[in-house]
């Protein structure tokens, strides 16, 4: 029996235009009561208007602009540097979350056992494929040249540039998080272009040890 790999659930409706995965709120919460305390968090949920989920989970997708109205929050109400290692954090545990509960354990040992191109490979058509979890209805292509490779979201729904960060640091942290475990723990990923700057789409570069 194959093993698929599932990041965060089955695909929804993509008629609903820019809803992503509920883990964008829950381990954003998660990492602000870890680095900053639970008063912290709810200063900030409250300020962006999400008082119904300082306790409760989101039940479904959420529209991406609820997403970006927190992050912004983020960004004004912490000092920079705290801001971005929170949105780290976070990003952290999303992968963390979908190494648990979305990516077959079966699946997880097919990769980690390849040699590293193919497995690079192999988890980039997933990332693909799985994208509505982080970009919502946005189109996210992904190749490789080399050893290297990358995925791109045009459009990206959740752009932290856009939010008063200096680049995606939540997307980074992710697709770190899901490479090193699955690839090779010495991966890199990277932004290499961010819409928050004014380009057409955010790039992230995954480059494979030498």
């Amino acid at each position: 029996m194959r093993a698929s790999l599932s990041l965060d659930g089955a695909a929804p409706d993509h008629t609903a235009i820019h809803r992503v995965g509920p883990n964008a709120i829950i381990q954003t919460r998660a990492a602000l009561d870890a680095l900053c305390g639970i008063g912290a968090r709810c200063l900030i949920f409250n300020a962006a208007g999400l008082q119904a989920w300082q306790a409760d989970d989101p039940a479904d997708m959420v529209p991406a602009d609820i997403i970006n109205q927190l992050n912004s929050e983020i960004g004004r109400g912490l000092p920079m540097a705290q801001a971005q290692a929170v949105m780290r954090e976070a990003g952290r545990r999303t992968g963390d979350y979908i190494l648990a509960n979305r990516i077959p354990a079966a699946a997880q040992a097919v990769l980690t056992r390849l040699p590293r191109r193919i497995a690079l490979r192999l988890l980039l058509k997933a990332v693909t494929r799985n994208a509505w979890t982080f970009a919502g209805s946005a189109r996210v292509t992904s190749g490789m040249k080399g050893n290297a490779g990358w995925i791109a979201i045009e459009g990206n729904p959740i752009c932290l540039g856009r939010s008063g960060f200096d680049h995606c640091h939540w997307h980074e942290a992710v697709f770190m998080r899901l490479f090193e475990a699955l690839v090779s723990p010495h991966v890199m990923v990277r932004e290499t272009a961010c819409m928050g700057s004014g380009a057409p789409a955010c790039r992230f570069e995954i480059s494979l040890p030498r």
